[in-house]
């Protein structure tokens, strides 16, 4: 009754839009040796040795050196790296090749270890991401009546998420910094317009970047407490480091442990990351390249914010952890992945401390929105960036020590060949194991569904007899009518990441309408609900795949109809051969019982 209240009161607008539900498919799973992978994988290696063979490309090959993995949740699937001809200078050793096991420092990659370090001590039940930071750094506490900013009403998980108002600096990237001001082409702020300053405005620690002693933790709030907020808490999201330094204070003061000791010992030597540190690796083991770099900087208390040096190997590995729950139980590493805050643009929000963007238009062949999870990075002369892509169980690592054009360059073409393959063989793996009509073995009941897979919208219901009568018409009629949404509507199965016994994989009917109202201001047409329809205290909504040894269904148990339909057409031998059904399919959907 209210569905149907609520479409009449909507004016019949003009249609502007079809829509595709995100995530129409389970995680494929990924191997190696597809030779699908492989041609694409071959392509992108030819685009990447003409780039650097090019004097036109986009940025200096000569001093660019690179390393890049494309991971699966089981295991890397592609990796390339680059030696730059010209190298900068090795104090206390040569230069070796860049591989996969080369450092490169990953700068604000290191957020992302800091937010893991704070949420393992959440899971240990060490404390709580929804305490204030004034309960774990008592100088903030001690603060709160001297300082304009609203301590108290700051927690650690507004911090981790940007959103603490804070200013975004203590003296890094100030315009007193030499260095800073040359990236603008000046050698005095007086140049730029800015009036001189008193020397008790200045701080007594020095830029990292210009030679001076890192600011300890004193000086650090004692100089910080002294600023005014940029926002109020949780008001508006901005970059911010500072948010990560005093988040490694409150680790610090929680463990006992400094930062370094602490996610070594909860993250690194857990994860068999033996080439990540955030103390400066030997010469030869990394890669410096011949500009103004931060190779040998040290950041000091900035650790948690942007210290670690790594391989892209052993990011890939981290990679792989992430996309496999194996530090975080499933509902906590789903809340970490989501975005916390938005921005200026529907298309990119602020995590914890990721940085989502959404896009439409990676796929040819669809308009299907996109979520990509990721965290960039950056210091002088070395650029790098995290992506996970949740849908597909996939992640990218790049590293790039030289000209930060290269990494924008590298992202755009991974992105725009490695996606849509992996989004065909999602296609074909959930053909092969779900495509076809499923009926029941009573034939007196005359009971039957039949699903396709539809491009890009994934599994679709054709077809749907509930005994002699067309249910699918029902519940479209049920849904939305038709003089709203058009003929062509359709309902669709989601994938729910949950299932029913071992081999019970549990899948919703949404209702898709195709041609969408475009003219409101509010649209409830575009509110997600895959459990409306109910039938004796049992979703009408539910669908649960029974799955063989090879991972293919040979039945569908429909729970509000009481009913299980067999799967009528035999597979193939290419369909039965097509997995391997083990944890693997399970376990990076945190799924096992």
């Amino acid at each position: 009754m209210f569905s149907h209240l609520l479409w009449a009161i909507l004016a019949i607008p003009s249609f502007a839009r079809h829509l595709e539900p995100t995530e129409p498919f389970s995680p494929p799973l990924l191997h190696r040796g597809d030779s699908s992978l492989s041609n694409v994988f071959s392509d992108l290696e030819r685009k990447l040795q003409n780039a650097v063979r090019n004097s036109s490309s986009p940025w200096n090959t000569n001093i660019t050196s690179y390393s890049i993995a494309v991971t699966s949740a089981s295991e890397t699937l592609w990796g390339s790296s680059y030696t730059a001809p010209i190298l900068g200078n090795y104090s206390n050793s040569s230069p070796t090749n860049v591989t996969d096991q080369t450092y490169f420092r990953i700068a604000s990659i290191s957020k992302v270890f800091t937010v893991l370090a704070a949420l393992i001590q959440q899971r240990d039940g060490k404390w709580s991401l929804k305490d204030p930071i004034t309960k774990h750094v008592p100088e903030l506490k001690a603060a709160t009546n001297s300082s304009t900013i609203d301590w108290e009403s700051i927690t650690l998980e507004t911090l981790a998420s940007q959103l603490s108002g804070i200013p975004r600096e203590y003296i890094q990237s100030d315009l007193l910094d030499p260095l800073e001001l040359d990236d603008y082409g000046f050698n005095n702020p007086v140049d730029v317009g800015l009036p001189p300053v008193d020397d008790d405005d200045v701080p007594r620690c020095g830029s990292n970047r210009s030679g001076g002693t890192p600011c300890s933790r004193n000086e650090i709030i004692k100089g910080f407490i002294k600023r005014g907020p940029v926002f109020a808490p949780n008001y508006q999201a901005t970059y911010c480091n500072v948010a990560f330094v005093l988040l490694g204070f409150a680790l610090e003061n929680l463990t006992g442990l400094t930062y370094d000791e602490l996610v070594r010992q909860t993250i690194f030597d857990p994860l068999a990351m033996k080439r990540a540190t955030l103390k400066k690796p030997h010469d030869s083991g990394g890669v410096i390249p011949n500009l103004t770099n931060d190779w040998d900087a040290d950041v000091g208390t900035y650790g948690p914010t942007g210290g670690i040096y790594t391989t892209a190997s052993d990011l890939a590995r981290f990679a792989r952890s992430v996309l496999t729950n194996t530090l975080l139980d499933v509902p906590t590493t789903n809340a970490w992945l989501k975005p916390r805050s938005s921005s200026f643009s529907w298309e990119f929000a602020y995590g914890m401390p990721w940085e989502v963007f959404r896009s439409s238009d990676i796929l040819s062949d669809s308009n299907r929105i996109q979520t990509i999870v990721t965290k960039a990075g950056g210091l002088r002369g070395y650029s790098s960036q995290l992506l996970l892509i949740p849908e597909y169980d996939v992640a990218l690592v790049l590293l790039v020590a030289g000209d930060g054009h290269a990494l924008g360059w590298m992202r755009e073409e991974i992105l725009k060949a490695v996606v849509p393959a992996v989004e065909q063989i999602a296609r074909r793996q959930s053909n092969n194991r779900l495509d076809g009509t499923y009926a029941s073995p009573n034939a007196h009941m005359n009971s039957s569904v039949t699903v396709k897979v539809q491009g890009s919208s994934g599994l679709v219901v054709t077809s749907w007899i509930s005994n002699g009568t067309d249910f699918l018409a029902r519940y479209i009629d049920m849904s939305g009518p038709k003089e709203i949404f058009g003929e062509s509507s359709k309902v669709q199965l989601i994938p729910t990441r949950t299932r029913r016994g071992k081999n019970g994989e549990v899948w919703r009917t949404q209702f898709v309408p195709q041609d969408v109202p475009s003219s409101e201001i509010i649209n409830m047409n575009l509110v997600n609900d895959v459990d409306q329809l109910n039938y004796a205290s049992r979703s009408v909504q539910e669908f649960v795949f029974q799955l063989d040894v090879s991972g293919c269904a040979v039945a569908v148990k429909l729970p509000a109809f009481r009913i299980t339909l067999e799967k009528r057409k035999e597979r193939t031998d290419e369909q039965r051969s097509f997995f391997s059904w083990d944890d693997r399919l399970m376990r990076p959907l945190g799924l096992n019982e």
